[in-house]
């Protein structure tokens, strides 16, 4: 790549990063806007307006604060976000959410979302981080975070297709978010893309949407039909293991046998070479045994053979550690799976 061109690269990547800060910092002016024009108290005002300036550098904590400065009530109502207590977050935040301020409206179903998502209720999230990335993406600076929320919580509900896009358009429209979030959206792209139906990434992706179901104690018909496809797709698998390991049985079975008949024209030949020496060492030859008997030998006692002393170890540590992140229902099935899959004999 030429000089002209990487100057031309930086010079757009540039833009792009300055256009989307340009639009967090729009969303704060507008903010200031909307103080001037709807709150009357000039002391109120003048709160709301030092705390804005105080978190310049933060377009997100500037609204959140200045937030707070208007209405007081509402830190306490932000800090629950941050705790385990659910229900106390959703009774704190649920009339905010609903304001016919649409700032505040905004805002507040940024925290109740990521409070819903940290206790995986994607299904109560998703239409608040819908709002969010449409409706209300002009009056938060939350909405980068809440799109890439909104393909997490597609990607647990299943909806591959729409977790996929959610993940684009977030790297997309992003380019200045936390890199951590962008590389977790990159890979999950990735994963999400590589899923095959029927196959065992497919099925792990079904069992941790049953076991989310199970821990919410949702577990109605929908959970048990999806956890009935998961044993059947976990019986078909191995079904095609079985298969596998019987065509790959045959395909050996001509080269076992002209090898089992070698070893047989082996031990023949052993066989005969023992009774010529037996003969010669009762006929008093030169036998050091003494009164000429011969030694019994035992041949049993060789090297044990390598596919014997795989199945004495210890099964695979990265089995083993898969197995037991599972529900205990699906455990007995998917290490038949892989004892199929890496042609274990019992």
């Amino acid at each position: 790549m030429n000089a002209p061109i990487i100057k031309f690269v930086a010079l757009a990547v540039l833009l792009c990063c300055n256009t989307l800060l340009a639009g967090s910092n729009d969303i704060v002016d507008a903010f200031k806007s909307h103080i001037d024009e709807t709150v009357a108290d000039a002391g109120v005002k003048s709160k709301a307006l030092s705390a804005i300036n105080e978190y310049a550098d933060s377009p997100t904590d500037a609204i959140t604060e200045g937030l707070i400065a208007i209405n007081p009530e509402y830190a306490a109502a932000v800090e629950a976000s941050d705790g385990d207590d659910l229900g106390l977050t959703m009774q704190l935040l649920g009339n905010f959410a609903e304001s016919d301020d649409e700032f505040l409206a905004a805002d507040a179903s940024f925290y109740l979302a990521r409070a819903m998502m940290n206790d995986e209720r994607y299904e109560a999230a998703i239409p608040l981080l819908s709002k969010l990335t449409t409706d209300l993406g002009d009056k938060s600076a939350h909405a980068g975070n809440a799109q890439f929320y909104l393909g997490v919580a597609q990607a647990g509900l299943l909806q591959s297709k729409q977790a996929i896009e959610s993940f684009m358009e977030f790297l997309q429209f992003n380019p200045d978010a936390p890199e951590r979030l962008r590389v977790a959206a990159w890979r999950r792209v990735q994963e999400l893309r590589a899923i095959n139906d029927g196959k065992m990434e497919d099925v792990y992706q079904r069992m941790d949407y049953s076991r989310r179901r199970l821990k919410l104690q949702e577990s109605g018909d929908e959970t048990q039909t999806e956890q009935k496809k998961i044993v059947d797709m976990l019986a078909k698998l191995i079904k095609e293991q079985e298969k596998k390991e019987s065509s790959s049985s045959k395909s050996k079975s001509k080269a076992q046998q002209k090898k089992q008949q070698q070893q047989q024209q082996q031990q023949q030949k052993q066989a005969q070479n023992q009774k010529k020496q037996q003969s010669k060492s009762q006929q008093g030859g030169t036998s050091s045994n003494p009164n000429g008997k011969v030694v019994q030998k035992d041949y049993n006692n060789g090297p044990t053979a390598p596919w014997s002393r795989l199945r004495e170890r210890s099964r695979d540590a990265a089995n083993t550690a898969i197995k037991d992140k599972l529900p205990e229902r699906y455990r007995d099935i998917v290490e038949k799976y892989y004892e199929k899959a890496n042609g274990d004999q019992k």
